[in-house]
C-alpha cells in the first residue's frame, strides 16, 4: 500500500511540475528536471531489491499473487506494485523428543527423532504460499510428517523386527517415504535420525533372548556344518589313502622286494640260524 501510494504521489508531483497553466500542456523545464530527479530516483528504488546469501527471494505482486520463478540470492530486478520475501535455505534442524510409534503387532514404540532439512530453492515458493514462514514449516509440519512417515513403515513389522533386526531397513523406509513427503512442500530431506527406541521392559527382555536363543542356533549349525565337513574330509583321505594302496600293491613284485631287501642288508649274515637243514633259496625270489 505504501508503495501504490508513494508512486501516486510521485505522477502528481510530475504531473504539476510540468503542467503550464498557461499553454495548458506539459512542458519539461530544467528545473522541473531537477524537481523530477529525486522523486524518480525514490521511485526505482522500489525496483531493485536484494536477497541476502544463503537465501531465495519469493516474488508477491498485487496484481498475480505468488510467482513460481523464485529469485536467486544478489540484487534483483521488480516492479514497484511487487514484494519480495525471503526464505532461508540453509539446513534447519528438528528434534521431536517422544514418538510414538504402532507397530504390526499391535505394539508400541516410543523414539527420539532428528530431522535435518533445507527448502529447495526453485520450490521455496510453495513454503511461502501453504506456510508463508519457514518456522511455521518447522513448528508444525516437519513433525507430523516425520511421525506419519516412521509411523506408516513400522506398521509393517513386528515389534522384535522394529527393535531388532530389521532396524536399519525400517530406517531406510522411513527415509525415502519422509523425503517423499517433505518433496512435494518444496522441502529436501538432509537426515532422519531415529535413536533411543523403547517398547518396554518386557519387550525389551523378550527381544534379548530371542537373540540368545538365535546365538545358540547359530552356534549349533556351525558346529554341524563344521562335523560335516570334518567328516568328509576324513572320507575323501581314506579313499585317496586306499586307491594309493591300491596303487602300490599293483607296483610291488617279488623282485622289487628283494631288491629293497638287498637295498638295505648289510652283507652279514645273521647270527642265529635255524638247523642245518634250513635254508633259504634266494633265487626263487628273484624269478
Amino acid at each position: 500500500m505504501f508503495q501504490i501510494i508513494t508512486i501516486a504521489l510521485t505522477v502528481l508531483v510530475a504531473w504539476i511540475t510540468l503542467y503550464d497553466r498557461e499553454e495548458r500542456s506539459i512542458y519539461l523545464s530544467k528545473k522541473a528536471v531537477w524537481i523530477l530527479v529525486p522523486f524518480i530516483a525514490f521511485l526505482l528504488s522500489f525496483c531493485i531489491v536484494k536477497v541476502p546469501s544463503n537465501n531465495v527471494g519469493i516474488r508477491w505482486s498485487i496484481l498475480s499473487g505468488t510467482s513460481e520463478k523464485t529469485l536467486n540470492e544478489g540484487i534483483a530486478f521488480k516492479t514497484p506494485l511487487d514484494q519480495i520475501y525471503c526464505i532461508p535455505t540453509t539446513v534447519e534442524e528438528r528434534t521431536i523428543k517422544k514418538v510414538n510409534i504402532q507397530t504390526k503387532d499391535a505394539q508400541f514404540v516410543t523414539a527420539q527423532v532428528n530431522v535435518k532439512f533445507r527448502v529447495n530453492q526453485k520450490d521455496a515458493f510453495k513454503v511461502y504460499k501453504r506456510y508463508t514462514t519457514l518456522d511455521t514449516l518447522k513448528k508444525n509440519i516437519i513433525s507430523n510428517y516425520a511421525q506419519k512417515a516412521i509411523g506408516t513403515v513400522a506398521t509393517q513389522y513386528n515389534v522384535i523386527d522394529v527393535l531388532g533386526s530389521k532396524k536399519n531397513e525400517i530406517y531406510d523406509l522411513s527415509t525415502k517415504t519422509l523425503s517423499k513427503m517433505l518433496k512435494s512442500e518444496g522441502v529436501e530431506l538432509v537426515q532422519l535420525t531415529i535413536k533411543d527406541m523403547n517398547a518396554g521392559s518386557e519387550i525389551e527382555k523378550a527381544i534379548a533372548d530371542e537373540a540368545v536363543a538365535k546365538k545358540r542356533v547359530e552356534t549349533a549349525e556351525q558346529n554341524r556344518l563344521k562335523a560335516q565337513k570334518d567328516a568328509e574330509t576324513k572320507i575323501i583321505n581314506a579313499k585317496a589313502e586306499a586307491e594309493s594302496n591300491k596303487i602300490l600293491e599293483k607296483r610291488l613284485t617279488n623282485k622289487l622286494l628283494v631288491q629293497q631287501y638287498l637295498k638295505k642288508w648289510d652283507g652279514k649274515l645273521p647270527t642265529v640260524s635255524g638247523d642245518g637243514n634250513t635254508m633259504i633259496d634266494i633265487s626263487q625270489l628273484m624269478k
